[in-house]
This record gives C-alpha cells, structure tokens and sequence, in this order.
C-alpha cells in the first residue's frame, strides 16, 4: 500500500489516499485536525474532511480521485476563503525484485473556484526496499497561476512496533524556482515522526510536523497533528 500524497510519512497526517493495487476498487476517508502538505497547513491549522476512491487493476495499474477541505484565507478577512481541493492521478506499480517495488504515477491537483489558478501536475516516482521508501516529484509549474517548477525529494521509513502499531518517519527537501513561493528562500525541508494505532477498524495517528522556513506563519511552524482514518 502507498501513501503517495503530499508526501509519504503517515497517511492520515500526509493526506495521503490509500492507494491498493488488488484489482479492486478501494476507499478510504480522513478527519485530521490539519491538512499538511509537506509541513505546510492548507487549513490555517484547523480541522479537514477528507477521502477518496481508487481502482487498481491486476497489472499493476491504478486510476483514482481524492478530496479534501482547505482554507487559504489570510487571517487579515472576516471572510473564510473555504474552498476544496480535488485530485486525479494514474499511475503504475511494480516489483523491480523481491524487495524493491517502484511506482510511477502523474498527479492533477484542482482547486474548483476562485483558487483555480492554482492548478498544477505533478510526476511522482518513488522505489521502496524494505521499509525505506525514497521519493522524487517534479510540477513543471508549481501551484499554478504560470509560477515556476519545482523539485522535491524525500526519504521515509516506517517501523512496525508490534500488530497494529506503527511509527513513521519522513524528510524531505522542497526546492522552486520562485523565492516567494514560501518564505524569502526557494528551498525549504519538511520533516514527520508519527505513531499510527488501529483499532475497531480505524486508524489513530499522531505526528508532530514541522518545516525550517524561517517566516512568521504558523502555518509552517512545528505542531502537533492528531488523524482518524477508515478505509471503505
């Protein structure tokens, strides 16, 4: 199962979908006190809904949808700018050996409404060996509204502590063309470590996430994120 979605560590906190390559069509649905992508908060650090479905084909092949609630508003408005970010990606997995598995996979991230300007691709790629997992995404146009192109490499590593516990631990480097693109710096990195507990068919997530952008934003500064996620 991966959890390709703003970007790998634990699913829930990541907004990940829970993508199953079994032929099947597959769901999964997310509250999360905060919607982070790649430690930034698209919720100015308040609550989100989210979910999606995906179909995997014996292949090796998956197509699917995923949703969440985000709110860019600024603070400085008495008007919540609450909006929804829709994304479709296709992709394909597979075992390059017994123990290393690569996917591939293209993202169209969507934001209906007065933020549509902000619509942009990404290409994906990670490969696992074991309990590693190392990523690579390239958008030739970086949220958007003819903004540049940005990289962003990550490593995760996920460790089963005994049946239905996990901890999780992601970094990753976020690097653009645009200076302003999140603070006066056109690189920054994200980090997470996360427990992950299932219980009565749901999974209970705690992490603690945070970035090294030195700007006075909350939205990028270390907090903690609590998550409960079913699949369906």
């Amino acid at each position: 199962m991966n959890t390709w979605k703003k970007m790998l560590g634990v699913a829930a906190i990541s907004s990940a979908p829970m993508i199953v390559h079994a032929g099947d069509i597959s769901g999964n649905v997310t509250w999360t006190s905060d919607y982070s992508f790649r430690g930034v908060s698209q919720t100015n650090e308040k609550m989100a809904i989210q979910g999606g479905f995906d179909y995997g084909f014996e292949s090796g092949a998956y197509v699917g949808v995923w949703a969440s609630s985000v709110n860019f508003s600024d603070g400085k408005s008495s008007v919540e700018q609450n909006s929804t970010e829709t994304d479709y990606y296709v992709g394909y997995a597979f075992d390059a050996s017994e123990n290393v598995s690569v996917d591939l996979s293209f993202w169209q991230f969507t934001y209906p409404g007065a933020e549509s300007a902000s619509n942009y691709q990404e290409y994906v790629a990670s490969v696992s060996y074991g309990d590693f997992t190392a990523g690579l995404v390239y958008s030739p146009e970086y949220f958007g509204d003819g903004k540049g192109d940005a990289t962003v490499i990550s490593l995760d590593y996920s460790l089963a502590v005994q049946e239905g516990v996990s901890v999780d631990f992601h970094i990753g480097q976020t690097m653009t063309e645009d200076d302003n693109q999140v603070d006066s710096d056109d690189t920054y990195i994200d980090y997470l470590i996360g427990v992950n507990y299932d219980v009565a068919g749901v999974t209970l997530s705690l992490a603690y996430v945070g970035t090294d952008i030195d700007a006075d934003n909350d939205n990028t500064e270390d907090r903690a994120i609590f998550s409960i996620s079913k699949s369906l």
